[in-house]
């Protein structure tokens, strides 16, 4: 139990070592490109300074097959992208084990994707009188009333092996 505690607390504390170094050490933007390079391509350590938004835009539009219709289309998707990765970047800072990067939705700004993907539209909107019934007249109704009578109740069932 003691050496199970040891392990632990030595993990943690390599974790914690490596992150103050991660954080501590080196260029901000060389850090950023490695964090979105894991998850964009799991890319050649040796050419990660070279991957810039266009090359991870161009290689995101080879990986999903997108192709946009018009030179403008193309380059307002490159700005999205770009945006996206700068938000990826964000929150990578705020949660180092969380892995943040390119997707397929990558070239969507959030209002597209709620619209496409998340399907409740909430501009929808109930007509103010929603939530007012009808009164029905009261004055013709039953003094009894048996659902059995009408075959709308089923006999009883042995539930025993349901439990």
């Amino acid at each position: 139990m003691a050496s199970r505690f040891a392990l632990s607390l030595l993990f943690s504390i390599l974790v914690a070592t490596s992150f103050c170094s991660a954080v501590a050490g080196g260029d901000a933007g060389e850090n950023d490109d490695l964090l979105i390079r894991q998850v964009v391509d799991q890319g050649n350590a040796n050419d990660h300074k070279s991957l810039t938004d266009d090359h991870h835009f161009a290689i995101f539009k080879k990986k999903f097959a997108k192709a946009y219709a018009t030179k403008e289309e193309n380059d307002y998707r490159l700005s999205v992208f770009k945006a996206n990765m700068r938000r990826a970047r964000r929150h990578q800072k705020l949660d180092p084990s969380a892995v943040h990067g390119v997707t397929q939705f990558s070239d969507l700004t959030p209002k597209e994707f709620r619209r496409q993907h998340l399907g409740v539209n909430r501009r929808l909107r109930l007509p103010a009188d929603a939530n007012k019934a009808p009164i029905l007249p009261t004055n013709d109704l039953p003094t009894d009333f048996d659902w059995r009578d009408h075959g709308a109740v089923t006999p009883v069932k042995n539930q025993v092996s349901l439990a």
